[in-house]
């Protein structure tokens, strides 16, 4: 799955004038075009800035404050969420109907798995059918949707059965815990003690029914 065409130029409408600035601003390569065209940055240059990008938010910052490039409001506040991005490794698991599947790199316990959509082409289409993928990658609030910053970094690396079947095992009690993240942004707080009470209590017999299945896979009992 991917966006729209009127939400991909959407994106690219923003994207390329932010990455200009921070070149503008930080004086990264010689080569950036002043206008976007197929092919005209190479994914090397592109990378560079993207990262300095990420790595200073004062950057982002001063974009929106000056608007160079004449956004609109809403487009401003759009960059803005960008601060709740989700930058790291991570491996892709699945290629759903909806979105790609990035779960998050790290202990079980605090993996996140996040439905990914494709901008121009699904990510499968980019990265191919085979999964899992290990991959560094941006993840963007976008409106309602999550997206990657237009550039992934995969690695060529193939895993075995076991490593398959761990992550296999971590998306599945994931998924228990928590489900599958589809919006990135601040979390909006429960209006009442009881709406509060009753999250908690959702959460944890989801907790409680993920760590019964994994003692039950191990032969033992709760």
């Amino acid at each position: 799955m991917n966006l729209p065409p009127h939400q991909v130029e959407r994106f690219y409408r923003i994207w390329f004038p932010l990455l200009r600035y921070v070149n503008e601003q930080l004086h990264l390569t010689t080569t950036f075009p002043d206008a976007p065209r197929l092919g005209a940055i190479s994914s090397a240059d592109a990378i560079l800035i993207r990262n300095a990008l990420w790595a200073n938010d004062g950057v982002r910052e001063s974009f929106i404050t000056t608007n160079p490039a004449g956004l609109s409001p809403a487009d401003l506040a759009l960059v803005a969420s960008w601060q709740y991005r989700v930058a790291g490794a991570f491996f892709i698991v699945r290629h759903l109907k909806k979105y790609t599947v990035f779960l998050s790199e790290g202990p079980e316990a605090k993996a996140h798995a996040y439905g990914v959509l494709g901008l121009v082409s699904p990510i499968e289409d980019i990265v191919g059918p085979v999964v899992p993928l290990y991959t560094k990658a941006v993840l963007l609030p976008f409106e309602s949707q999550i997206i990657y910053d237009s550039l992934l970094e995969p690695f060529s690396v193939s895993f075995g059965p076991g490593i398959r079947g761990s992550l296999n095992d971590t998306y599945r009690n994931v998924q228990e815990r928590e489900g599958i993240i589809t919006t990135l942004g601040p979390t909006e707080t429960p209006v009442n003690k009881d709406e509060v009470q009753k999250s908690v209590l959702a959460r944890n017999a989801k907790i409680l029914n993920a760590f019964q299945k994994d003692l039950a896979r191990r032969g033992l009992s709760f």
